[in-house]
């Protein structure tokens, strides 16, 4: 947090922060009511929602994306619009996002010039949410493979117990623990053994279906939580990321496999008794 108060303060001094700077085309309590909005998160989703529906009251707009780096965010429906407008977001010269407006009619001046000035008024709050993003990202992914890190693992797996909790629902966990690759790490040192490891997680990653999530969970073993799955489609993927371990060359051409073990969602479970059970199948299916 104290990274984000450093940003705060770092711009509190622009004139993007004064009103007064700006023709004032909104009047004083206007303006400060969207900042009143702004200034209760840094989350860039939350921003990103409040600033649409705060456009929603003043102008005809009908849907907005915002472009970023990682993701886009889309509110409302911009391809049934044929009233466009896109304005960059800039930090240091670099363009950061760009925000696309769409609107149901052709924009008077004076609306056109409220789109100008909530845009030069939102550009800091979306820094922050972008720069928060940027944090959490960081603290949720692997530095090597760019898979979910443990940690983030430890979170998803506690949303999908919560969730079959208030809800029938199944979902898997796949346990999956590289074969030889301790061999081809000692023979060809631990820089060689990086790109081993960041070709099995781009592997697995192509094999899973978008609702699906995988991790590095530690050292040459990967999980991978697979949501509203049963035992065929589970053993399916399973089969299908063992394939595709086969498939690649570079993996092929140091002969290195997986061994996956799988478990269902079962009622009465717990997070340790789902991943023993997994572990354990795991281990069964090592060569």
């Amino acid at each position: 947090m104290e990274q984000l108060n450093q940003l705060y303060e770092q711009h509190v001094g622009e004139n993007v922060f004064n009103p007064s700077h700006y023709a004032p085309v909104l009047n004083q309590h206007e303006l400060s009511a969207f900042f009143q909005k702004w200034l209760t998160t840094i989350d860039l989703t939350v921003l990103s929602e409040l600033f649409f529906q705060q456009l929603q009251n003043t102008l005809p707009l009908c849907g907005l994306k915002i472009q970023c780096n990682h993701h886009d965010i889309h509110y409302g429906e911009l391809a049934k619009s044929r009233h466009h407008k896109h304005l960059a977001v800039r930090q240091d010269e670099k363009q950061i996002a760009m925000i696309h407006y769409a609107f149901s009619r052709t924009l008077a001046v004076r609306e056109w010039q409220i789109v100008q000035q909530l845009h030069m008024l939102f550009k800091n709050p979306l820094k922050n949410g972008l720069e928060y993003e940027r944090i959490k990202l960081a603290a949720t992914r692997d530095n090597l493979t760019a898979l979910r890190n443990r940690s983030s693992f430890n979170d998803t797996m506690h949303r999908l117990f919560s969730h079959a909790k208030r809800q029938p629902s199944q979902f898997a966990l796949l346990v999956i623990d590289l074969d030889k690759f301790k061999q081809v790490n000692d023979q060809y040192g631990h820089s060689h053994g990086d790109k081993i490891l960041i070709a099995c997680a781009d592997t697995i990653s192509v094999c899973l279906r978008d609702t699906d999530f995988a991790f590095r969970y530690g050292g040459d073993e990967f999980c991978c939580l697979l949501t509203d799955t049963c035992i065929n489609s589970c053993a399916q993927i399973s089969q299908r990321i063992q394939l595709a371990f086969k498939q690649n060359n570079f993996l092929a051409q140091h002969e290195i496999g997986c061994s996956i073990g799988s478990a269902i969602y079962q009622q009465g479970d717990t997070e340790h008794s789902l991943f023993k059970r997994a572990d354990a199948a795991m281990y069964r299916n090592k060569k």
